[in-house]
């Protein structure tokens, strides 16, 4: 139990203070909202007080007010006295004058200002941009920290939604007004919002620190605690300063009433660089998939506010961008950290933020059907101004309302989790996809490709059944694995012929109900197609074992016949010469010798030839490289008065190749050349070999080309089998300006294969 309400206080504690934020945001807007205003802006932190006075940030609606005008008292009271003295003062309620004294265009100028209350809605309806981040973000994380409440990255985002909200009711949307400098206490919220506006920089900070995940407890803490506390030292440092070396009252209370100045100028650059620090150093592919979206959308918007807002207003005294738009160079934050969850599972709360969405765009579907559907009728009919007539608009967005919650939770369960809810849309796919496949070897991949796509699976992979006790033999893979896998029968016919092997969309989770039934449904399908890739991975095996075995046995022919018989025939025939000399070449003896030692001869160079037929001696003597070398230039000399010049572009050094693949190579190689000598009428002729996972062979001729009927002589039909019976192809076809082309692809032996 103990364990229990240990692993809870830290994010009770979290709680507790997002609550108390959210709490405080809401006296910052009561305050605010019941308050007096006389319309004046004023920045303090941002150049907006001089030494001289307070300067108006913008013209008033009534024009009382210009941008520029310095304000040099209020009924009275010097500003300069008021920010030495203390600021604020009595209660002003609406209706009461008050006296500002102005100094503009280098004139004294006395305004009478008339006090209204607050225009509440035109200040949020002016910081829009603002409202739409803050919904984001509260909508990312209120799922993030409902799902793992003890996830640091949840807790930092569920802090980082509270200060934005008490930062923005407190000073964003309600900026510091003259009058609050000598009346009320409206400073202090404005105050509040600019304290949390720190904070909430140290808590991006937080948030940069804690995603995806925390993989060291001791150095997180004190990251932390040096991110928040380093807010408020600096904030100290540049308070000491102020009272140390700066003896004007307003120069210094524009430092002491900007907490957030030393931050806004350090933090960003720093929350860059532990984004790019953290990204390089992950080790984890997935990890840094998921931090790739956060750096870029942080640190973009970090750089993007800078560039727009804080540096151009200390060094130019203005922003580029209108200050109500600041808010939108962070909207890409909350999408950043969706989308990682969305595509790659970030904090594992998919199922949350499914939900999230779902509600968060219905409610603000809603509402806008609403406000639509009431203008509407408003303009049709007279106002609606009784309940019933309300009470109709609603029910009538209600029904409205529920189809679209349906489509919607429908299209985002579909990009959370596939087609796991529909088994025959993925066996349609998965049958639509194998349609596709041109040869049996791209059948499984494919199959495991579509299977992963369709369910939105971290990892799936096909084993195939080993024999006689053998272990399982992989054969397709799709994705990385995470956590255990989940491995499924493969059958066909009764009999099983593999496995499926899939893994949890994350770690932490198993596979549910509706994804084990779809997976059954494809494992009953997908049985088929790996017992025909089974039945095709045997038969090349055995092919390729015939083929080997006929090559083998023709090298022992070779050798039989070079090391046994030939000796022997040419020994007999020296005894026949040799006979036929001691007897007498003309006497009738000598001549019937001399004729058996011709018949012998001739029978020599046959089993020469049928020798050379069965295996090039030149392959086992130099290699094919080599053989191919001796081949082409006895060959270019014979092609006629002026010969073929033959380029061969081959690789230094060849791996050692099988007897069946060195074999086919040199006669598919010298029958080209031989067809470019006898048939082209070419003046020059390029051979190429390399080797990947084939060995590939290429021979161009600049000749005539080949007929409108293509001939099926004996050789281009040789050339063609010996490359298929090893698993390859061989093409002739027309080359590029002219000529032929040859071009064949051996298979070589792969691992496991």
């Amino acid at each position: 139990m103990s364990d229990l309400a240990g692993a809870w206080r830290v994010p009770a504690a979290c709680l507790v203070l997002a609550f108390a934020l959210l709490a405080a945001s809401g006296w910052c807007v009561l305050s605010r909202a019941t308050s007096p205003s006389d319309g004046t802006v004023i920045n303090i932190g941002d150049q907006a007080v001089s030494s001289r006075a307070v300067v108006i940030q913008k013209t008033t609606d009534d024009g009382l007010f210009r941008a520029g005008d310095e304000v040099v008292s209020i009924n009275g009271m010097p500003v300069r006295d008021a920010v030495s003295t203390g600021i604020g003062g009595p209660d002003a309620k609406v209706g009461d004058v008050v006296r500002y004294e102005l100094r503009r265009d280098g004139t004294t100028v006395e305004v009478r200002k008339t006090l209204k209350l607050f225009p509440l809605s035109d200040a949020v309806g002016r910081n829009w941009p603002t409202l739409l981040v803050l919904a984001l973000i509260l909508i990312v994380a209120a799922g993030a920290f409902t799902a793992r409440p003890a996830d640091p990255a949840a807790q930092a985002a569920l802090l980082t939604s509270a200060l934005s909200f008490i930062t923005t009711s407190g000073s964003t949307h309600f900026q510091l007004e003259a009058l609050d400098l000598v009346a009320g206490s409206q400073f202090w919220r404005w105050y509040t919002g600019e304290f949390s506006f720190m904070l909430l920089w140290a808590a991006t900070l937080h948030m940069a620190i804690a995603f995806p995940a925390v993989y060291n407890k001791n150095t997180y803490r004190k990251q932390l605690t040096a991110g928040y506390v380093g807010a408020v030292v600096l904030y100290g440092l540049m308070a000491l300063f102020a009272w140390q070396f700066i003896d004007d009252p307003l120069g210094r209370f524009s430092l002491l009433a900007s907490p957030v100045l030393p931050v806004l100028y350090s933090y960003p650059l720093l929350i860059v660089v532990v984004l790019v620090v953290r990204y390089r150093l992950a080790q984890d592919e997935l990890d840094r998939n998921r931090m790739r979206w956060v750096v870029w959308s942080l640190g973009g918007g970090a750089l993007l506010y800078s560039a727009f807002f804080a540096l151009p207003e200390a060094f130019l005294g203005r922003t580029l961008l209108p200050s109500e738009l600041h808010t939108l160079a962070f909207l890409p934050v909350p999408i950043g950290v969706a989308a990682a969850i969305l595509r790659y599972r970030a904090l594992n709360i998919e199922v949350v933020v499914s939900r999230s969405l779902v509600y968060g765009a219905l409610s603000a579907g809603t509402i806008g059907l609403y406000i639509g559907l009431v203008s509407l009728l408003a303009l049709l009919f007279p106002p609606l101004d009784e309940l019933w007539q309300q009470a109709a608009a609603a029910a009538c967005v209600a029904v409205l309302v529920q189809p679209l919650r349906s489509r919607l939770q429908t299209l985002i369960n579909k990009r959370l989790f596939g087609d796991s809810h529909d088994p025959y849309r993925v066996v349609s796919a998965l049958a639509a996809r194998l349609e596709e496949t041109r040869t049996p070897h791209e059948t499984l991949p494919a199959l495991v490709e579509t299977i992963g796509n369709a369910l939105r699976l971290p990892y799936v992979a096909i084993e195939i059944q080993g024999s006689a006790g053998a272990p399982n033999e992989r054969v397709a893979t799709f994705g990385e694995p995470t956590g255990e896998l989940f491995r499924l029968p493969l059958s066909y016919q009764g009999e099983q012929v593999g496995q499926l092997a899939v893994a949890p969309r994350t770690s932490r989770e198993v596979l549910g109900r509706r994804d084990r039934v779809v997976l059954a449904e494809v494992a009953r399908h997908a049985g088929a197609a790996v017992y025909t890739t089974r039945l095709t991975r045997d038969l090349r095996r055995s092919r390729d074992n015939v083929v080997q075995a006929r090559e083998e046995e023709r090298r022992r022919l070779l050798h039989d016949l070079h090391d046994g018989v030939g000796p022997t025939l040419a020994a007999i025939s020296l005894g026949l010469h040799a006979c036929r000399k001691a007897i007498g070449q003309a006497s009738t003896q000598g001549e019937l010798l001399g004729t058996l030692q011709e018949e012998l001869d001739g029978a020599i160079n046959e089993i020469r030839r049928l020798a050379h037929g069965l295996r090039p001696p030149e392959l086992d003597r130099i290699g094919l490289v080599g053989a191919i070398r001796a081949y082409a230039k006895a060959i270019s000399t014979r092609a006629d008065e002026r010969g073929v010049t033959i380029r061969l572009d081959v690789p230094i050094s060849m791996p050692r190749l099988p007897a069946t693949v060195d074999v086919a190579a040199y006669r598919i190689v010298s029958e080209a050349l031989t067809n470019v000598t006898r048939h082209a009428a070419a003046r020059s002729c390029a051979v190429r070999l390399w080797v990947d996972d084939d060995l590939h062979i290429e021979v161009v001729d600049d000749g005539i080309g080949l007929p409108e009927q293509p001939p099926s002589g004996v050789g281009l039909w040789s050339m063609r089998e010996r490359a298929t019976e090893l698993g390859g192809d061989c093409v002739v076809s027309a080359a590029n300006g002219g000529g032929t082309k040859v071009r064949a692809t051996l298979p070589l032996p792969k691992e496991g294969g």
